[in-house]
């Protein structure tokens, strides 16, 4: 099959999609570079996007969007650029509730696959870490890896939530944050090593590798790729219970933390048009965020901890997400899927 798979460049779609189209040409599929010598268009990308898209698109093909979502209300923008599509993909079955009353939709979880890390990233990483090889360092890495200046990902509630935990800043223990896109000034947090350079694929590889627990304090995620990332280093993970990142997180294999349901803020739809005080999220609770902390500080995970979680990926492996993804395949070219139009409501 010739397959036409349109990718945004935004980093978490470039990296997803890409695992994509590897599992394609896995299948024996075509991906070419022309949208008018196709038998399928999938557009991974956000959907304010697609009407622009499909002006310039043959109307006889077959389209999919793959798309992602965090809040259960979905944005008019988003209903209407997916009412243009014969189905959506998406990764986990929070963010395919929010799509389904607008178009047939299918859930492709995301592949979680350990990547191969070099020796020389180890090195590079654990340089700027301030492990000394061979030496006696034995401090403890809790991590994340968080678009900072990004309200819905909630760094205050994990800044606060560590200095309490670990107030006067113990010299064995230290919060280390990946940032992206626009780093803010984290100089002035004397337990918080800061990395607000790009770091490459391997790199951050190699981040998993050396340290300890990740955590996460998003208000919510379609999945969070960091997040699964972590877990397939056998790592602890710390998260907020709620949204994408349960359809691999449970209490087995993962530590989610309690939250309650609150509105957006206005704060995130003054960074994001498309969030509306209309919707909800998660706010995650700070003293069980705390608590677990300190669990993890104390009570390090074993090996066997370790392999525990990664065993219970199976469900996202390479070979369950290309098998899945012949499964729609097959699901969109039937007769069952047909051809939408924008509907009223979401005009």
């Amino acid at each position: 099959m010739r397959i036409y798979y349109h990718c945004s460049s935004y980093i978490s779609h470039r990296r997803a999609g890409s695992a994509y189209m590897d599992c394609l040409r896995q299948l024996g599929h075509d991906l070419v570079d022309s949208p008018t010598h196709c038998d399928i268009i999938i557009l991974h990308e956000e959907p304010p996007l697609y009407p622009e898209i499909v002006s310039c698109l043959p109307g006889d093909i077959p389209r999919v969007g793959y798309a992602v979502w965090e809040t259960p209300q979905l944005p008019k923008e988003y209903q209407i650029g997916v009412s243009l599509m014969d189905a959506v993909w998406t990764c986990s079955d929070f963010s395919r509730q929010a799509f389904a009353p607008y178009v047939p939709t299918f859930l492709l979880p995301h592949l979680i696959e350990r990547p191969k890390v070099s020796s020389a990233a180890i090195r590079r990483v654990a340089q700027r870490l301030g492990i000394t090889e061979g030496g006696p360092d034995k401090k403890f890495f809790f991590y994340t890896i968080i678009d900072s200046i990004n309200p819905r990902k909630n760094l205050p509630a994990l800044l606060t939530a560590f200095a309490t935990a670990f107030p006067d800043a113990p010299q064995d223990i230290r919060l280390v944050i990946k940032q992206y896109r626009s780093p803010q000034d984290l100089s002035h947090l004397p337990s918080v090593i800061d990395l607000p350079d790009t770091l490459d694929d391997e790199e951050i590889g190699a981040l998993h590798a050396l340290c300890n627990a990740y955590v996460s304090t998003h208000h919510a995620e379609a999945w969070g790729l960091p997040i699964s990332e972590a877990i397939s280093f056998g790592n602890p993970v710390i998260a907020t219970g709620y949204s994408g990142n349960m359809e691999f997180m449970n209490a087995e294999n993962s530590f989610p933390i309690a939250y309650k349901i609150v509105p957006v803020s206005p704060v995130m739809c003054r960074f994001h048009p498309n969030y509306s005080t209309r919707m909800t999220w998660a706010d995650i609770d700070t003293a069980a965020l705390i608590r677990t902390l300190r669990r993890i500080r104390r009570h390090p995970w074993t090996t066997a901890d370790r392999m525990r979680v990664t065993a219970s990926l199976n469900a996202f492996t390479r070979k369950a997400i290309t098998e899945r993804l012949d499964q729609l395949l097959a699901q969109l070219q039937s007769t069952d899927i047909q051809r939408k139009t924008v509907s009223p409501a979401a005009q």
